[in-house]
C-alpha cells in the first residue's frame, strides 16, 4: 500500500461524486450517502461550507481508503463560537483497517476542529474515540406523544402500565394554535431564540433556510409561535399510522407552554397517531415531561419506533452521542446545557426506503 495521507476532500482533491461512490461501495447497505446529489447537498452545499467538501478523507496513492462525513459548523461554547465539526458515518475500506487508519484521521481532526460531535456510534468507533478523549453518551434523550394507541400500537412494546398512563396523560394539555402561522425557516426571526446559554451548533438563518427550505428529500414546515418561538416538523407515515417528527425549535421558557399547546393542537388537527423530539438539553425536555410526553429512556413500559423506514423497534429506542472540545472538556460535558436536537449530527437522514415508499428518483 502506498503512503497514506489525511487531510480535507477539498486538499486531496477527492469530490463529493468519490465519496458517494466509495459508501456505495464499502457501507453494508445502501444509503442515501451513496447518491452524489445527496451527498453534494450534504456536504458541499450547506452555507458554511462555501462550496468546499471538507469532508476527511484518508487516501493511499490514487486510492480513497477512507472517510469520515462531517459538516463544518461553529459551535457556541460557553458564550464563545468556537471551530467546530458535526461527524457522521464513519467508514475504512476492508482492505485498509488495521493500519491506523483510524486514529490517524482523528488526529486530523482535533488538530483542525475546536468541538466535535457524533451520533450512533459503533462498539469498534467507540473504541477508538476513547482512545482520543471523546467521552461518551450511551441513551440521549427522547420524547413521544401517543394520540391514538390502537395505531401505534403493532408499532410499540406497551405493557399494562404504558397503557394506562397514555389514557391517563391523553388530556394533559389544550391544544391552542392561536398563536401559530406558517413561515419559511429561513424567515426564522431569531434563529438562537432560547439557545443563549446553551452549548450547541450556530443557528443562522442561510443554516435553517439550506437545511429545511431545500431539502432534497423532506418536506419540513416551519411554524412561528407567538412573537418570535418557532417549531420546525416533518410528518411522516407508515402502514396505518401518522406521526411527525419535531425536528427543531427555539423557545424561551415562558414560551415553552404555547409551543406544547400548538404541538397539541397541530396533532389532533392532522390526526396524527404520534410526534417524537429529541434533544439533550433539559431546559427543553423538562417542559415535554411535565406535559404527557413519554420518556424514550426512563419510561419503559412504552416503547415506540425509533426507526420508521423500514418500521423498528430497538432497545434503546435513542441513539448515542460522542463529543469532543479542544480545551473545555468539562464544559461540554454539562450535559443538560448541551443542545442537540433531530436536525443535528445527521439524525433526521432520509432511507433508501423512504426513497422507494415514496417513489424519489435515486440521484
Amino acid at each position: 500500500m502506498d503512503v497514506i495521507r489525511t487531510g480535507s476532500a477539498a486538499d486531496l482533491g477527492v469530490s463529493a461524486a468519490d465519496i458517494a461512490a466509495f459508501y456505495d461501495r464499502h457501507w453494508p447497505r445502501k444509503m442515501c450517502l451513496g447518491l452524489p446529489g445527496f451527498t453534494t447537498w450534504q456536504f458541499v452545499d450547506a452555507p458554511e461550507q462555501k462550496g468546499r467538501c471538507s469532508v476527511c478523507v484518508s487516501v493511499s496513492g490514487p486510492d480513497l481508503v477512507g472517510v469520515m462525513g462531517l459538516h463544518e459548523r461553529a459551535f457556541h461554547l460557553n458564550g464563545v463560537e468556537r471551530p467546530g465539526a458535526e461527524l457522521t458515518t464513519w467508514i475504512v475500506a476492508p482492505e485498509a483497517k488495521g493500519k491506523g487508519i483510524g486514529p490517524r484521521m482523528l488526529d486530523y481532526l482535533q488538530a483542525t476542529y475546536d468541538v466535535m460531535l457524533g451520533s450512533g456510534i459503533s462498539d469498534e468507533a467507540l473504541n477508538v474515540y476513547l482512545r482520543k478523549n471523546f467521552n461518551y453518551w450511551r441513551h440521549i434523550p427522547r420524547f413521544f406523544r401517543v394520540w391514538d394507541v390502537a395505531a401505534v400500537e403493532p408499532y410499540s412494546r406497551i405493557d399494562a402500565l404504558g397503557h394506562k398512563l397514555a389514557r391517563h396523560r391523553m388530556g394533559a394539555v389544550e391544544p391552542d394554535a392561536s398563536g401559530a402561522r406558517r413561515i419559511a425557516a429561513g424567515d426564522v426571526a431569531v434563529p438562537d431564540r432560547g439557545l443563549a446559554d446553551k452549548n450547541g451548533y450556530v443557528r443562522t438563518a442561510a443554516h435553517l433556510a439550506w437545511r429545511y427550505d431545500r431539502h432534497p428529500v423532506y418536506a419540513y414546515e416551519t411554524w412561528a409561535v407567538g412573537e418570535a418561538a418557532y417549531v420546525i416538523l416533518r410528518r411522516d407515515a407508515i402502514e396505518g399510522m401518522t406521526f411527525a417528527h419535531v425536528v427543531e425549535l427555539g423557545a424561551t421558557a415562558d414560551e415553552m407552554p404555547a409551543v406544547i399547546a400548538f404541538l397539541e393542537a397541530y396533532a389532533r388537527e392532522h390526526g396524527l397517531a404520534a410526534m417524537d423530539f429529541t434533544c439533550t438539553s433539559s431546559d427543553f425536555g423538562r417542559h415535554f415531561i411535565a406535559s404527557g410526553w413519554f420518556s424514550s429512556v426512563d419510561e419503559p413500559m412504552f416503547a415506540f419506533l425509533s426507526l420508521f423506514h423500514p418500521p423498528e423497534l430497538r432497545d434503546p429506542q435513542t441513539t448515542s452521542l460522542i463529543y469532543w472540545a479542544r480545551d473545555a472538556q468539562a464544559a461540554l460535558a454539562d450535559l443538560g446545557r448541551m443542545h442537540v436536537v433531530k436536525g443535528d449530527l445527521d439524525l433526521d437522514r432520509p432511507t433508501i426506503a423512504y426513497y422507494e415508499a415514496n417513489n424519489l428518483p435515486q440521484l
